[in-house]
């Protein structure tokens, strides 16, 4: 099946159209410097229209942004083995669809703090309730839960990110005690990895208000959870950009802390609401 599905490249053009041999027209836009808007059509009406904003952007341009769409095998355990759970977390036969943001490394684009990411298809219908989930990954990489709204009608999800990504939409079928277990244990692991990188200080009060997270989750007081959370990227908000990095570059040679921080603080919080 996945030899029929042919691979479909989608390339940022401002204020442009990029025709694929295997595709219908894509109309795509660079807009005043921090936004990219594509409407990717693939093979089989998979179809999406897929926003990219940021706070502030250096070097935005048709050539330094790397988006590609594919249409993916929902069998293939290249991606399967990425998932959270093999059992609970699915691919979508209604909407195959991979999404690769990768900048080329020597067309000098740069940001600051979070970019956020829209995605909405009329392959997918919004309903209370819902299990459909945006998920990202590094190039090879597990995917992760960053969805921080959703839209009603057909489906609609935004997400935050501190650096460049592979894109899906998944049925998320885990508990949502899960979930926010899980996304807590991952916020507070990057926070650990990133703890050479801002000065002990710093990193001490971040850790500590994690930790007053942790407990109001484990009393599932998710309203005060949420209220922590809270102050914690109030924290990283002060300290970005002067104890705390929140660059990243398409040299790759910087992390984006503040946005890596921030990005995971959004989720958990999206997911805390759930639960209330």
């Amino acid at each position: 099946m996945s030899n029929f599905l042919s691979r479909l490249a989608v390339t940022i053009v401002s204020c442009g159209i990029f025709m694929s041999a295997h595709s219908s027209p894509v109309e795509l836009t660079v807009n005043g410097g921090k936004k990219v808007e594509a409407v990717i059509e693939l093979a089989g009406g998979i179809e999406a229209d897929f926003t990219i904003s940021f706070e502030n952007a250096i070097g935005l341009n048709e050539n330094s942004i790397g988006l590609t769409a594919e249409v993916i095998d929902i069998t293939n355990l290249n991606i399967l083995n990425r998932l959270p759970s093999s059992l609970d977390t699915n691919l979508l036969s209604a909407f195959p669809m991979l999404i690769t943001v990768e900048p080329p490394s020597g067309q000098g684009l740069s940001f600051e703090g979070l970019v956020t990411v829209d995605i909405h298809t009329h392959n997918l219908e919004y309903t209370a309730g819902t299990p459909l989930r945006l998920f990202k990954a590094p190039l090879g990489g597990q995917f992760k839960d960053i969805t921080m709204t959703m839209g009603s009608g057909s489906y609609r999800a935004r997400g935050t990110t501190g650096k460049f990504s592979q894109f899906l939409i998944l049925a998320d079928l885990r508990l949502p005690t899960t979930v926010v277990n899980t996304k807590m244990n991952n916020l507070s692991s990057t926070l650990s990895g990133f703890s050479s990188e801002m000065s002990s200080a710093t990193y001490t009060s971040l850790n500590s208000k994690l930790t007053e997270v942790q407990q109001s989750i484990t009393l599932q007081n998710y309203v005060q959870a949420s209220s922590k959370l809270n102050e914690f990227k109030q924290l990283v908000e002060a300290a970005r950009g002067i104890d705390i990095p929140d660059v990243w570059r398409s040299s790759r040679d910087i992390d984006n802390v503040a946005g890596e921080l921030m990005a995971l603080a959004n989720t958990l919080r999206f997911s805390l609401r759930l639960i209330n």
